[in-house]
This record gives structure tokens, C-alpha cells and sequence, in this order.
């Protein structure tokens, strides 16, 4: 490989600041051939632990790191997004040469080529090869980055797993091409398409077509979500975008949604095992192990009572045993199975056993206990 042979090295503009705070990075590229900047901004919460995180690569990063990093740190705090790296690539005065794409091929050519590669070899590799890094990338842009930027899932394997694809200004050939990869993709990969009620009309074209595409394609690998903005420009629809998409992307470790909880928890034969399988997930993708939320324990129990899958309680049980020992939420669950299957004697006591036990959410013993006297109340001692 021409790229094996390769020497690059970054040097720090300043000393390295706090963490969570912009770090601005000179790098001296043996492909470019020319010292570029990169931003990054590592989590809060970076030297505490030994965790890793997922890798955002956010194209013109000189107007567009800023949005992206506020709104990764806002939503992961509440932790409704994993923490994770940000890192902005600066494109100002560069960004015409970047995107350079051969009029006949429609793929990067000469210096589009050679940036291609840029952040393929030198700059993904420092961030892995210098920070904790999660198997898991996104890449996000804008119009004419926005299509540079799945260029990427043309390659045998794609370098990321999540796009945000913002009013790409996308080539004519690229369209059928993306339709036949992700068809075929063997991967997982999300892919958020966003344009804007008054953007710009050929961008809007564009966005258009390459929609009719990509919801045509019939592969679960492939997460796909299209949106308009009302009442927004080119420019103005970004800010309300770059919140959804990573919402999109990070859909799988947040909460249970109420798309994700018709579409995929009410359709279910065993809720508590799609709730186990979402765990499962996140764990694979972030190389993260989060414990069940309460919320999602309680979200699930209302999939079982809507669905009426009384044995599912068990399971339940089983798994709040082990994510939130020591509270009420196994004996919850053990009870509202021997109450659904007409077992009051022994929902009593499962009800009762939890006395002294830690909160869940808004139970607490005291309601397990209400729950124990109102049978007695009905069905006698």
C-alpha cells in the first residue's frame, strides 16, 4: 500500500487545555503535503475513567465543530447520547481543492483524493492511535462535504457506521451507487438526510432524489431516515438538524422512543428480549456496558401489558435482578406475573418482600406494599 509508507506527525499549536475544552491541533500531512488544523474536544469526563468513545468527524469544521460539539456535550450529559471525541477538520481557504471530484469518474480526484485520504490514514489513525476510541464513527458535513462525505460507503468497508448527510449537493451518479452498496452492505449504517423547506432549489432537487433511492433499499443493515425542516434556509436548518441527526445515529443507546417502542417493542413476541438484545447492542457498538434503565424496565412492562405476554414478566424479573439488585423491581415483576396468571397468594408475597428495599423509578416498597393489602382486600388472607 502507497500509504503504508507513509510519516506524518501533529504538533500542538498550544499547550493541550483541559478536556472538554477546544484543543486546536497543527498537523504537518505527508499527503496533503501542507500543515492543516484540526479542533477536537474530548468528553467531560475523559480522565476519570478508562472507557472508550465513539469518534465524530465533523467536515468545515471552522463554522461547524462548534454546533456539533455544543450539542454532543448537551445531549450526552443527560445521557441520551454516549460521550464522545469531536474532532472539526478546518476547511477555510481549502475547501474548493478538498472536494475536488474527476468530471468523468464523479470521485475524488487529484487534492479531493489526496484529502479523501487525509482523513482516512492520518487523521482517524492519530485519534485511535492517541485517545480511547469506540469502534463507532460518524462523519458529518454540508452541501458539497455532505456528498464528499459518503464517498466513504463506496469503499469495501466503510470507515463509518454513521452519516449526516446535510443538504448534500450531491454528484449525479451518486445516488445509484449508494442505492447498490447499502442494498448489499454487510454492516451496520445509519444514514440521516436533511434539507430545508426554502434551501437552496437544486440542493433541494438533489436531496430529493437521493431520497427516492435510498428508502428504496431493502437491507436491515441500513437505518435510513429523510426530513424536511419547515420554515428554514440553507443555513438556518443546520442548527435544528445536527440535534436530530445525532439523535438518529445514538438512537439504539438512548431511552426507548416511542418510534422505537411501536416499531419494534409492541411488534414483539418476547419484549423483554428486545429490551435485553438493545443492551446487548449498544454494548457492541460503543464497546460500552450500560445497566437497563429503569425508564426502559418500565417502558417494557407496558409493551408486556399491552401485548398481554404475562410469562414475559419472568424474564423481566430476571434481568432487574441483575441491573438494579437491591431494588423493588424484581419483586415488581415477579408479582405482576403471579397476579396476571390469578396466583394472588403468591403475588402477596413477592409484593411483600420487597419491604426495605431500594427505590425504582416511582416505586418504592410502599406502593408494593399498597398493591399486597388491595389483594388481600379482594381475595381474602
Amino acid at each position: 500500500m502507497k500509504f503504508a509508507l507513509l510519516l506524518f506527525f501533529f504538533s500542538f499549536a498550544f499547550q493541550t487545555p483541559s478536556y472538554s475544552q477546544t484543543q486546536y491541533i497543527e498537523v504537518n500531512s505527508s499527503i496533503l503535503k501542507e500543515t492543516r488544523q484540526i479542533k477536537l474536544q474530548l468528553p467531560r469526563n475523559y480522565e476519570s475513567g478508562k472507557k472508550k468513545y465513539p469518534v465524530v468527524i465533523v467536515l468545515d469544521g471552522d463554522y461547524l465543530f462548534e454546533p456539533f460539539a455544543g450539542d454532543i456535550d448537551y445531549l450526552s450529559y443527560w445521557e441520551i447520547i454516549p460521550e464522545s471525541i469531536v474532532v472539526g477538520i478546518n476547511q477555510a481557504g481549502f475547501r474548493e481543492q478538498d472536494g475536488n471530484i474527476d468530471p468523468g469518474s464523479e470521485l475524488p480526484s487529484t487534492t479531493g483524493e489526496d484529502f479523501f485520504d487525509f482523513i482516512a490514514y492520518e487523521v482517524l489513525s492519530y485519534i485511535e492511535d492517541n485517545f480511547r476510541t469506540a469502534p463507532f464513527t460518524i462523519i458529518g458535513g454540508l452541501d458539497d462535504m455532505a456528498n464528499f462525505s459518503s464517498f466513504y460507503l463506496l469503499k469495501e468497508k466503510s470507515l463509518f457506521n454513521g452519516f449526516m448527510s446535510l443538504s448534500p449537493d450531491i454528484s449525479p451518479k451518486l445516488p445509484e451507487r449508494l442505492k447498490r452498496k447499502l442494498n448489499k452492505i454487510d454492516q451496520k449504517i445509519w444514514y440521516y438526510l436533511a434539507t430545508s423547506e426554502h434551501d437552496i432549489p437544486e440542493l433541494k432537487t438533489k436531496a430529493k432524489t437521493l431520497d427516492s433511492y435510498l428508502s428504496d433499499c431493502d437491507n436491515p443493515n441500513l437505518k435510513y431516515t429523510y426530513r424536511v425542516f419547515e420554515n428554514a434556509d440553507h443555513f438556518s436548518f443546520v442548527a435544528h438538524a445536527i440535534p436530530r441527526a445525532l439523535l438518529f445515529i445514538f438512537s439504539t443507546y438512548g431511552p426507548i422512543s416511542e418510534l422505537e417502542y411501536e416499531t419494534d417493542f409492541l411488534t414483539a413476541k418476547s419484549p423483554s428480549n428486545t429490551l435485553e438484545d438493545k443492551y446487548l447492542l449498544i454494548q457492541e457498538l460503543y464497546t460500552i456496558e450500560v445497566p437497563i434503565r429503569i425508564v426502559d424496565f418500565l417502558k417494557t412492562a407496558e409493551a408486556i401489558e399491552e401485548l398481554e405476554v404475562w410469562e414475559d414478566y419472568q424474564h423481566l424479573s430476571k434481568l432487574a435482578r441483575k441491573a438494579t439488585s437491591g431494588t423493588v423491581l424484581h419483586n415488581y415483576f415477579q408479582g405482576l406475573y403471579f397476579e396476571k396468571i390469578g396466583d394472588p397468594k403468591r403475588a402477596i408475597k413477592e409484593y411483600q418482600s420487597a419491604y426495605g428495599l431500594k427505590n425504582a423509578g416511582h416505586l418504592n416498597s410502599d406502593v408494593l406494599l399498597s398493591k399486597a393489602d388491595e389483594l388481600k382486600r379482594i381475595y381474602g388472607n
